[in-house]
């Protein structure tokens, strides 16, 4: 590398140092603002400065390289040249990535290889990427870009196989400086994160982005503590803030658990009855309340995360609300504890042992439900991970599995033997405590080999108190084994990262809350670790993240709570129930607590067709979901829910402050894009909607209240906010 990089510097020196204008761009250390800048060959073109990594020759460019150093992978590598790359100190180049788009607008991520300094020009980078398995021979020309922390550079023209085609140009062109600026000031991370926890870091629109991550929705009240606090201090509260049930460590109250048989307990099958007692409403109607009006927002944010990784369902036979609390409960437990605990609460919880078949699962009679799917779903994920969430290769490029169907069967034989806990009463079976030991001869005695490390000891005795002993050790040793593995802490840290902030985290971001993760093993509050490195990371930080790949599809219930929070709506909470008619997660296909699959509502990679990027959500969101989606801002805006036989109060949002700015039109919107849109509303977007508020004229004598609905509702049917970004 060290001889490619004195041949780029001669390459360089001999087409950037003659006569070409001056761009200096400025330099900071503070929250991530700047964008890449890539170079271009002139000040009148948008062709890139790209040279076959290898020959140096100029494009077009082939697939492969029959000099490529690696002649098992001849596929060709691109140099690139750029500036304003706001690495922090130490930061791998996986912080880095390119993508190529072509005339049909399909998106090809190129992997980087390279990043270093050109010799004698501080500030100035090259960039080694490889082209795409995808691309075609003579796929024409690309447009390049390039994404640190969120931020995207110009896009720039690169032919593949022929000069000519592509998409059409959307950015000017840019030469690069006569004078190099300079390099820049690297931060560590730990600097880094003072900067941005600090209360003038969210004085501009990064506060309400914040929010956006670590709450059901901002609200003026959050926002204005938010910047008179800062986000360090914000997280602090929230970690500190008590649940309401405080012995359970949870948001969501005790049930009493009624009959197991409906017709005992309610007689003659009395419809309230029936709701409160053997359905999930109870708990559906709690969710939406503590989303609303409870403080410890951020608890409620990563739980439901977890809720959509460590998945149970809350449809038949688990739904009853009694039941379902427990599981609820874990998770808020979990939420700010630490995962090896979180992963024996879940695995000896009732709910979870029934939904995964782990309380059926005996010596003799073994079902492998439980171990697959703690494998696949809830540690380690199908294959061997790098730090960064990358999966590991074998020599032939394949992906190296996790785990073998031999690994399946040593778990389902560790995992045998447990059962409910004695039953609570006559008629009431046990929901409520930790699984326990079958006893006799129902848990496998023998020893089992598992993912590393020495097989388990097999049983001194194969039944009664040393089975009962037996079933409890390995339960240890086969979580121990689950835990310390390397894939945890990427495979559980991308997906939180997914669900709070991004759907395409680069492989660097995931590799610090990796980092997190490991460093916090022993501590009772890793997941508060994890948390803050999720949140305080400069890929999640920052006013405005220009890369198009950037952010998240709101999913149902955060496009819908977003909504009520923003608009301060009272609410008994009912509008998440299916014992109700306007279920409004239902008809956008999210269900409340009831995921069709262990899967649950949508898969993590989940790829955007057409795109190669993750878009996890947009695995609900289909032509006719998008149209309820306008449906369901239609009916909270314009008429509210009523009162109803399952709604006690209704649901009602309240546009007051809208309607004060309702004769200035531009004002209105513009608070609706600082609340909503973290002021990311083009200006194309707000003319329109600033137009249709012109045609309600000031004689209609309910003109304040016609024009902060269409506006609330013009706003938040956008895509702008569609994406939380």
């Amino acid at each position: 590398m060290k001889m490619r990089a004195l041949a780029v510097r001669k390459c360089f020196v001999s087409i950037f140092c003659a006569g070409l204008v001056t761009f200096c761009a400025a330099i900071t250390s503070a929250a991530p603002s700047i964008s890449p800048s890539l170079f271009t060959v002139s000040a009148t073109s948008t062709r890139a400065v790209a040279l076959e990594s290898v020959s140096m020759r100029a494009e077009p460019f082939t697939l492969n390289s029959e000099g490529n150093f690696n002649p098992a992978d001849p596929r060709t590598r691109l140099t690139l040249f750029c500036m304003n790359l706001d690495f922090l100190a130490g930061e791998p180049s996986s912080a880095l990535t390119v993508d190529a788009e072509d005339a049909a607008h399909t998106i090809y991520p190129l992997k980087v290889e390279y990043v270093g300094a050109v010799p004698d020009f501080p500030g100035i980078y090259m960039i080694v990427v490889r082209l795409n398995d995808l691309m075609t021979a003579n796929l024409g020309d690309v447009l390049l870009r390039l994404n640190l922390h969120g931020m995207a550079s110009n896009r720039a023209r690169v032919a593949i196989g022929q000069i000519g085609g592509g998409p059409a140009d959307d950015s000017a062109p840019n030469p690069a400086p006569a004078t190099p600026p300079g390099a820049p000031t690297s931060q560590t991370l730990a600097q880094f994160q003072a900067v941005a926890g600090a209360p003038a870091a969210v004085a501009g629109s990064d506060g309400v982005r914040f929010l956006e991550q670590a709450t059901w929705g901002a609200t003026e009240a959050d926002l204005a503590h938010l910047r008179a606090v800062g986000i360090q201090a914000y997280l602090n509260e929230q970690f500190g803030l008590a649940p309401e049930n405080v012995a359970k460590g949870s948001n969501y109250p005790d049930l009493t658990f009624p009959l197991d048989d409906p017709a005992q307990g309610c007689p003659g099958n009395v419809a309230t009855c029936v709701r409160d007692n053997y359905s999930i409403y109870p708990v559906q109607k709690t969710f939406v309340t503590n989303g609303l009006t409870r403080q410890d927002q951020l608890r409620q944010r990563v739980a439901f995360a977890l809720h959509q990784i460590l998945v149970v369902s809350g449809l038949n036979p688990i739904d009853r609300a009694s039941w379902m609390t427990m599981y609820l409960q874990v998770l808020d437990r979990g939420a700010y504890g630490n995962y090896r605990t979180l992963l024996q609460e879940i695995t000896l919880n009732p709910e979870m042992g029934d939904y995964l078949d782990m309380r059926l699962s005996t010596r003799t009679n073994p079902n492998e439900n439980w171990a697959r799917e703690v494998l696949q779903l809830f540690s380690i994920g199908v294959n061997e991970l790098n730090l960064d969430g990358t999966p590991k290769l074998d020599s032939q490029g394949v992906p190296i599995p996790a785990y073998t169907q031999t690994n399946v069967n040593e778990f389902t034989r560790l995992f045998t033997g447990w059962n409910f806990a004695p039953a609570i009463g006559p008629g009431i079976t046990n929901w409520r405590d930790p699984m326990v030991p079958r006893g006799g001869t129902n848990h496998d005695f023998g020893s089992k080999t598992l993912l590393y490390g020495p097989p388990t000891p097999a049983c001194p005795s194969t039944s009664g108190a040393a089975n009962i002993a037996c079933a409890q050790q390995d339960l240890q040793l086969g979580l121990d084994n689950l835990f310390n593995h390397p894939n945890v802490g990427p495979f559980i840290g991308k997906q939180l990262i997914q669900h709070l902030v991004t759907s395409n985290p680069s492989p660097a971001y995931v590799e610090r809350v990796a980092t997190a993760f490991n460093n916090n093993r022993t501590n009772p509050n890793q997941m508060q670790e994890v948390v803050k490195a999720i949140l305080l990371d400069p890929e999640a930080r920052g006013d405005v993240k220009t890369d198009p790949n950037y952010g998240k599809l709101r999913e149902p219930l955060q496009y819908i709570l977003a909504m009520l929070r923003g608009f301060n709506a009272t609410s008994d909470g009912v509008i998440g129930s299916r014992s109700q008619s306007g279920d409004l997660p239902s008809t956008l296909d999210q269900p409340l607590f009831q995921p069709a699959t262990v899967f649950s509502y949508y898969q993590p990679g989940y790829e955007v067709p057409g795109t190669g990027i993750l878009g996890p959500a947009f695995g609900i969101l289909s032509t006719s979901t998008t149209l309820r989606r306008a449906n369901v801002a239609n009916t909270l805006i314009y008429t509210g829910i009523p009162v109803g036989a399952n709604n006690p109060t209704g649901t009602q949002l309240s546009f007051t402050s809208l309607e004060a700015l309702a004769s200035n039109p531009s004002a209105l919107v513009d608070q609706l894009n600082a609340l909503f849109l973290h002021g990311t509303m083009s200006a194309q977007v707000k003319t329109s909607i600033v137009n249709a508020l012109n045609t309600i004229p000031t004689s209609d004598p309910n003109f304040a209240r016609k024009r902060a609905q269409s506006a609330a509702y013009l706003t938040v049917t956008s895509s702008q906010f569609d994406v939380q970004r």
